[in-house]
């Protein structure tokens, strides 16, 4: 009988062992020490996980199931190393049904071998001790009526429930750390364990089974009626804000807000590298160039400021994954630990209401047309389940784009992953989605998120703008004729060498700042600046039948990036920041840009005429605060609980004193992809800090920590609100 129970333990022993080194490893590669903190909640899912495996009668069976459970966290852990090399990210739930789609994205500059074999030596040595003990087990010969024996199944139940109360123990006991009304929890463990919002802090707290658990427990939370009823409480006693030195200077306008995939400010300059911004060039992005400065800037000799409606804001930051960003300017947040699908997909009942309070639920509501377009296809990030139900009439993708007589304009493999389409084509393609042809009828909001500037960046015949564009990126139009019969920007003399050709200013400035360092940088920056030229394309095509329908006057348009350009670690490269740097402010800026007629006039009260023509925004700001911004211009009242950010006209009440002896706004941005940062600060756990172009200051991070636990506490509001439906339970909206 001891015989039979002790060689069930050693294949018990084997996957408690497997698990615990894995685990080891994985701590060790992403930098978190040697295990997690609360190490007992861990270790109890490992030993509930390894008793259940324990009652199959068969070594073989249990060796097996062992061993696949252990290469599936050998894989994980390469997962979580990958994504946090490339962004800083870790693996949550909602990334699964995007297998595909990772796989076709993953290119060689994503494949780290040197983890690679690490982990498969790792494995393969935990495998053979493994096999190793399965032989010595299968020598007993153990029978199943043995291993059924009385003895034996209360061994089995009383090991279970040792790991089940332990497990369900550590839980208590940490949600015991902090009530869910009290002031401090949503800086506590138990906050952290419940909702998962800052991933590496959970990860290295609760470690890798615990994490996985926490995820999947989160998605499935019921919360009591009190809880909803102070959540309820929260929203209806949000400020109702309506009023600043712009609110409703572009009422009832047209509004186009282009989200521009991984792109930076430095798409816009003369290919240099400038953190001020100050080296925007007209050479390649004349379009975008125009909406920074207007029509008449370089004819404007008098420089009399007559064109200046727009806004640059200069420390726009993104800590996101595409998904992340765009939600944040659609709803004004994302849900916490999940994806949209899950609150806002197949299963969600549209007579909710739930998301009345989105970009799009607000002004269809106020009877816009509301269109959502994507140049990829509409149901990556099943976009074309959820975004129906965040209030958008028409949900449009490559896929389902139909040309005059009814018949789709994309088929085969141009919808697969690497075949994007001209941006510039696909504008001209969806224009009647874009800009409804009903306009002169009601106002419309359109959200167009583009693909070209997408990575990776090398030269490929699938990618169209790099076709078309390659040569005259690097040789201007002097050098170069557009072939109306391939459409692509070709040289006049085909037999030219690059020694007889002019290079423009910007390929000019690219190799003589990059060709001795990195040759391949250069090339990879020319495919990545012709995506950039089919964006600004395709805002040329959306701004000339803006103004061919008269009504650019009557539109305001946004541009702004999702995150900063990670693949191939371009924006590293060019910005001047270690490969592995996930904390810096600079390297996480990028550009967002607001064109609209009603900041003539109030540019004209706030800048001089022959100062520069654009307002220059300095506040720390992200897409969060792109929904109140709008609002703010559109005359739009809001419940400033309802959303994470604020207008950029908003004056702000929370400062510090950086190091110059400057009041600095303390604006927080949470990040999905896991941390907090303010303009000169950020931290994964609330605990740990890292300063950015500033001495650590005790008194900031005071300041910063009051801000984080306001933002914080907004975050679990709506994440109630959210996966509980509960907006139509507010009055006060």
């Amino acid at each position: 009988m001891l015989k039979t129970v002790l060689s069930k333990l050693l294949m018990v022993l084997y996957f408690v062992c497997g698990a615990l080194i894995l685990e080891a490893v994985t701590f060790h590669i992403l930098g978190m020490g040697f295990m997690p903190e609360y190490f007992g909640y861990n270790f109890a899912i490992i030993m509930f996980i390894a008793i259940l495996v324990f009652i199959i009668p068969n070594f073989t069976a249990q060796y097996t199931i062992y061993t696949i459970i252990l290469g599936l966290q050998a894989i994980m852990i390469y997962i979580n190393y990958s994504l946090y090399m490339i962004y800083g990210d870790l693996f949550s739930i909602d990334m699964i049904r995007l297998i595909d789609e990772a796989g076709a994205a993953m290119t060689s500059n994503f494949i780290y071998f040197s983890v690679i074999l690490q982990l498969f030596f790792v494995y393969v040595a935990i495998v053979i001790v493994g096999n190793v003990m399965l032989k010595k087990c299968k020598k007993d010969k153990i029978k199943i009526r043995q291993h059924y024996s009385i003895f034996n199944v209360i061994l089995i139940l009383a090991i279970q429930c040792f790991a089940c109360t332990y497990y369900i123990d550590e839980r208590l006991y940490i949600n015991s750390l902090s009530d869910i009304n009290s002031a401090d929890y949503v800086s506590s463990d138990t906050f952290l364990m419940n909702t998962s919002f800052m991933k590496y802090g959970s990860y290295s707290k609760f470690g890798s089974y615990g994490y996985i658990t926490n995820l999947l427990l989160g998605m499935n939370e019921k919360i009591d009626e009190e809880i909803q009823n102070a959540t309820i409480n929260y929203f209806n006693s949000g400020n109702i804000y309506n009023n600043s030195d712009v609110f409703g200077i572009d009422s009832r306008n047209n509004v186009i807000v282009i989200m521009m995939e991984s792109l930076e400010w430095f798409c816009f300059g003369d290919g240099t590298y400038d953190s001020s911004f100050n080296n925007l060039s007209y050479e390649l992005t004349p379009n975008i160039y125009s909406l920074i400065y207007g029509d008449d800037y370089l004819t404007d000799t008098n420089n009399d400021n007559t064109d200046n409606d727009s806004l640059l804001a200069k420390n726009f930051f993104a800590k996101s994954k595409t998904n992340y960003s765009e939600g944040y300017a659609i709803l004004g947040n994302y849900p916490v630990g999940e994806g949209l699908s899950d609150i806002a997909g197949t299963n969600y009942d549209k007579s909710l209401n739930a998301f009345n309070y989105s970009m799009p639920g607000v002004l269809s509501n106020l009877g816009y047309n509301t269109s959502y377009v994507h140049s990829h296809v509409i149901s990556f990030y099943d976009r074309n389940q959820t975004h129906g139900n965040l209030g958008f009439e028409n949900v449009i993708g490559k896929d389902n784009v139909l040309d005059e007589q009814g018949n789709p304009v994309y088929t085969g493999d141009d919808l697969s992953w690497d075949h994007w389409a001209a941006e510039g084509d696909f504008a001209r393609n969806a224009i009647d989605y874009i800009i409804p042809t009903d306009y002169n009828e009601r106002p419309f909001y359109t959200f167009y998120l583009t693909v070209s500037t997408h990575g990776s960046y090398i030269e490929n015949e699938n990618e169209a703008d790099c076709m078309r564009y390659q040569n005259y990126v690097r040789w201007g139009a002097d050098d170069c004729v557009y072939n109306e019969k391939t459409g692509c920007w070709e040289l006049k003399n085909k037999d030219a060498e690059p020694a007889d050709l002019t290079p423009t200013e910007w390929y000019a400035n690219v190799l003589d700042n990059y060709y001795q360092i990195d040759p391949d940088l250069c090339e990879e920056l020319v495919y990545y600046q012709c995506g950039a030229m089919g964006l600004d394309e395709a805002i040329g095509v959306i701004v000339d039948k803006l103004k061919e329908y008269d009504i650019y006057d009557e539109t305001t348009i946004v541009l702004f990036s999702d995150h900063y350009s990670y693949y191939n670690k371009l924006a590293n490269k060019v910005k001047g920041f270690d490969e592995e740097d996930y904390s810096s402010i600079e390297l996480n800026t990028i550009p967002l840009i607001i064109s609209s007629p009603g900041l003539k006039e109030y540019n004209s009260k706030q800048i001089e005429p022959d100062d520069v023509k654009y307002i220059e925004n300095t506040r720390f700001c992200s897409a969060y605060d792109i929904i109140p911004t709008l609002f703010d211009l559109l005359g739009v009242s809001f419940n400033e609980n309802l959303y994470i950010g604020h207008s950029l006209f908003k004056p702000l009440e929370y400062y510090y004193i950086d190091d110059t002896g400057e009041e600095t706004d303390m604006v927080v941005y949470y990040s999905n992809t896991g941390g907090l940062f303010c303009k000169n600060l950020y931290t994964y756990n609330m605990n740990e800090y890292v300063f950015n172009n500033m001495e650590e200051n005790q008194e900031v991070i005071e300041i910063f920590n009051a801000e984080v636990k306001n933002i914080l506490t907004k975050m679990n509001y709506l994440h109630i609100l959210n996966n509980n439906y509960l907006y139509n339970k507010i009055s006060n909206r």
